[in-house]
């Protein structure tokens, strides 16, 4: 029977694929053949494990670090081979390598593709310079701002968790995701657009599609990566809205300098203005697109610590007994130094259950990621292949015995106590980075704005705990099941939590 088209140009098209992808595959993997797999490493089968790591990516860490201890493994994963380093020696061997050897941004980029998630402003390439403004002013900024992020996020609390006599049953996750994005763009812009609904919905719904847009965009080849990213990807959309906001507060403040110089009179001391006045921004410094970029990547990664202070809260309602040492803490040392930036830094107790609750759901089964930009050899003489992705056995690590004593329990205290040791004051502090604590990454690739998170969490928490008192329904005491999908380990989206106003003191 004849078919009224013509096959042969499909099924050559399949057959160039399938050879294609078969050498490809081959090739990879004979790079990688002096480093064990976990899972199926066929060319075929090794979906298996693709989808076993897309479902629960714990399980596959933990069979690693089973199998594998203090060495390091394969897994396949939907965009290539990836290499999981089970032990803090690789940690450090990741900090000290330099750039051209191992490129933290270009192994984000291949998982975000931010070029196309977010804007080409802030991708592969691009001039960064939003991270220094992070780290100079907006961190330098954080005690002259502490009051007017303390008077948001009360506001914010109060408008989403309502101080009630009765016990009030909340969604945490989405009042979690108001609150903090709230809170953190009274800092990054200002009242009264903090508030706006319209505006902190685009910035929440473009950080939640991320990774459903790079998931997508990793399932095509990368020659068509352009089309598939201006299709799947909600950026452009975003950008538009973020634009209606920004343009004219932009544009005011470029007028204002036109006419009175560098230093007007009440001049905005907020993030859009060190973008505007960085002198690493040249002449996109007036670029009202460029500028909203940057506001939006910076408000990823804000938004995206909501799973510390989901975690913490989750460890307080199941955990009620550990509320009376924390609320006598806060008080002491409020009742003696007040309510600032410096006051936090004194908190103990505090730091050590947030610390211990990020533990327990640090957010990601993995994490410090690298490519190597040429083969890069670990000091056990291990070679990593130029191309090949690597990154750290975070949640194996982080409970990981002869680390962490007890390392599947919750020890509030636990980092609390590790300070009391000589020489140690500081160095188990939530901020603090070591080869076995990597929540805000390594070495000068840090996350920059982990000391006005760990504010913003501290500060969120400790309203809470003075003015609440929390719980799980039916008084339950466990904590819900983590995600497990696609490399994450994060606190549950589902679980609700009853909070009323604080009655009592808890002894």
């Amino acid at each position: 029977m004849a078919f009224p088209f013509d096959l042969s140009p499909i099924t050559l098209g399949v057959v160039g694929f399938v050879v294609f992808y078969t050498i490809k595959f081959n090739h990879e993997k004979s790079k990688l053949k002096h480093i064990p797999t976990v899972g199926y490493d066929g060319i075929w089968s090794s979906w298996i494990t693709v989808f076993r790591w897309l479902t629960n990516s714990i399980e596959i860490v933990e069979e690693g670090y089973r199998l594998y201890p203090g060495a390091a493994f394969k897994i396949p994963t939907i965009n290539g081979w990836q290499i999981i380093l089970n032990s803090t020696k690789y940690v450090d061997d990741i900090r000290k390598a330099s750039d051209e050897e191992l490129s933290p941004d270009e192994a984000i980029d291949d998982v975000l593709h931010i070029e196309y998630s977010i804007h080409p402003s802030v991708g592969l390439g691009s001039n960064p310079y939003q991270i220094d403004v992070v780290r100079h002013p907006l961190t330098r900024n954080i005690g002259a701002k502490f009051g007017e992020v303390q008077e948001e996020l009360e506001k914010a609390v109060f408008d989403h968790i309502p101080l009630t006599e009765d016990w009030n049953e909340i969604h945490a996750w989405p009042a979690v995701l108001e609150i903090v994005t709230r809170t953190a763009n009274r800092f990054l812009v200002g009242a009264p657009l903090c508030r706006d609904p319209d505006y902190r919905e685009l910035n929440i719904n473009l950080a939640l599609s991320i990774f459903k847009s790079a998931f997508i965009i990793n399932l095509f080849p990368k020659f068509l990566h352009p089309i598939v990213g201006r299709i799947f990807t909600e950026r452009r959309v975003a950008m538009r809205r973020l634009e209606k906001h920004l343009t004219p507060i932009i544009e005011e403040r470029l007028r204002m300098k036109r006419e009175y110089g560098e230093d007007w009179k009440d001049k905005p001391n907020d993030f859009i203005q060190w973008l505007m006045d960085h002198e690493a921004a040249g002449p996109i410094a007036s670029s009202v697109e460029d500028i909203c970029a940057r506001v939006l990547i910076v408000n990823f990664g804000a938004i995206h610590t909501t799973s510390a202070f989901l975690g913490a809260l989750y460890q307080l309602a199941a955990n009620p007994d550990i509320i009376g040492p924390l609320r006598s803490e806060i008080e002491s040392i409020i009742q003696k130094h007040g309510r600032n930036k410096n006051s936090f830094g004194q908190m103990r107790l505090l730091d050590s259950f947030l610390k211990e609750s990020v533990r327990l759901s640090p957010g990601g089964a993995i994490g410090v990621f690298r490519k190597a930009m040429k083969d890069f050899r670990l000091s056990d003489g291990t070679v990593v292949p130029v191309g090949t992705t690597i990154c750290a056995a975070v949640w194996s690590i982080l409970r990981d015995e002869n680390i962490y004593p007890g390392g599947s329990d919750f020890r509030p205290f636990r980092f609390a106590e590790m300070r009391e040791k000589g020489g140690e004051s500081t160095k188990h502090q939530f901020v603090n980075m070591q080869p076995e604590w990597m929540f805000f990454g390594q070495g000068r690739h840090a996350c920059p704005g982990r000391f006005f998170a760990s504010i913003e969490i501290k500060g969120l928490l400790a309203h809470l705990i003075l003015n609440y008192d929390i719980k799980f329904p039916n008084d339950s005491r466990n904590v819900p099941d983590i995600v497990k999908a696609w490399s994450q380990a994060a606190p549950n989206l589902e679980a609700r939590v009853l909070f009323r106003k604080r009655r009592a003191r808890v002894d």
